[in-house]
């Protein structure tokens, strides 16, 4: 018996503060990781902190969430114990989703999620209905189609599968320098606006059933 883990973190970033104002929950990330260890999660993110709109599946570090001068970050984790065969199953679908250049952040559910709880976009997800795909994907049942959850909606589902909660220790990874460059306002913009483009165009175009997992 293997086991996955789900992983609710707190955010540190100006977006996150402020969701966290508004809502008053503390977590706004939530991500997959296969080892106990917790050094290496998966999600769907930006790809670099100061770029948020230049997002997609990320194979993220601690020192993604514990950047800059934060030494440690919050979080919530879950244990779901697993078949060989599970365990290989979420493996080939998180591969699958690193060889796919066409795998972008589904900026247009995320920000509708309070109103209409989710929506599908042909080869766009975000970090809730990626986990709560791979939590389907390890057994657990779902009461509602994976990609209307939303992080609140995944912790009480795992209510009976707890492993900690508490403060988890910055490691530091290769790619940290990379993760945090800057760039200016005007590729910002561009990064905002390609996305919704390349969103709308799926939209219209494609649909989300055509993907296969």
């Amino acid at each position: 018996m293997k086991h996955i883990y789900i992983v609710l973190i707190e955010s540190y970033t100006g977006l996150g503060k402020i969701l966290k104002k508004f809502t008053g929950y503390r977590y706004e990330h939530i991500a997959v990781s296969l080892d106990k260890s917790l050094k290496e999660f998966y999600s769907f993110s930006r790809r670099q902190h100061h770029h948020p709109f230049n997002a997609g599946f990320m194979k993220e570090y601690r020192d993604y969430y514990a950047f800059e001068e934060y030494q440690k970050f919050y979080s919530k984790i879950f244990s779901i114990p697993v078949t060989n065969e599970q365990y290989d199953e979420i493996c080939r679908f998180i591969e699958k989703l690193s060889q796919d250049d066409e795998q972008i952040f589904n900026l247009f559910a995320m920000l509708t999620t309070p109103i209409i709880h989710g929506f599908r976009v042909y080869k766009a997800h975000n970090c809730m209905d990626f986990t709560a795909r791979v939590i389907e994907m390890a057994g657990v049942n779902l009461d509602k189609p994976f990609y209307k959850y939303d992080i609140p909606d995944i912790e009480k589902l795992l209510d009976g599968y707890p492993m900690k909660e508490g403060y988890v220790k910055r490691l530091d990874s290769e790619e940290y320098e990379k993760y945090v460059e800057k760039s200016d306002i005007f590729t910002g913009a561009f990064e905002f606006l390609r996305a919704v483009v390349t969103l709308t165009k799926r939209c219209i175009f494609r649909k989300p059933e055509e993907e296969t997992y």
